[in-house]
């Protein structure tokens, strides 16, 4: 049996990865992908945990998504490689946050999540990609990406999967102030 760890608000880092407009204006399903990550966001800000946001290539493919910008604590770290753990100044903030489970979602699942997942498991993390809240142009590069990254260790989660398991508790002030934001999305 594999020993699948427990993921709680002391372990785990969000990595939002590359949720630009223009990239997204070509993923099928993309208001569900920004939706989702939107409900991850505001579920990380509420509970204070930690999270890096990125963008490729932003000169030329522009800033994250307005709906997303706005619930940022800081500017997405720009990158050129397509692994966020291939730019040096984003390992060295992951690793200065020292979490050991990484949370993926964004775009596009068969390139940069896919990327940064492999690279994540190579340096022992236990890295989780949120289903519902990655995306790429193609269904057949979504599911096969999504496929690869299970096959080298990640593990497949919805948004609501890690909101639930991160409450763990019905009858707390989290609770009821995430309920909300779960129903309207």
């Amino acid at each position: 049996m594999t020993n699948i760890p427990r993921l709680t608000r002391d372990n785990i880092i969000f990595i939002f990865i590359d949720l630009q407009e223009k990239l997204l204006a070509n993923i099928p399903l993309s208001d569900r992908i920004v939706s989702r990550n939107e409900l991850l966001m505001e579920a990380a800000n509420l509970l204070d945990l930690p999270y890096v946001a990125t963008t490729q290539y932003r000169k030329g493919l522009g800033s994250v998504s307005d709906r997303l910008a706005s619930k940022m604590g800081e500017q997405a770290l720009d990158k050129s490689a397509f692994s966020c753990v291939a730019d040096a100044a984003i390992a060295e903030k992951l690793s200065s946050i020292g979490r050991p489970a990484a949370v993926l979602s964004g775009v596009e699942t068969h390139i940069c999540v896919l990327q940064t997942g492999l690279d994540l498991i190579r340096r022992g993390y236990h890295v989780s990609v949120v289903a519902d809240a990655v995306g790429a142009r193609t269904e057949l590069d979504h599911d096969l990406g999504l496929k690869r990254l299970e096959t080298a260790g990640a593990l497949p989660v919805t948004a609501e999967m890690i909101i639930y398991e991160l409450l763990e508790r019905s009858d707390s002030d989290a609770f009821k102030k995430i309920l909300p934001l779960i129903k309207g999305k």
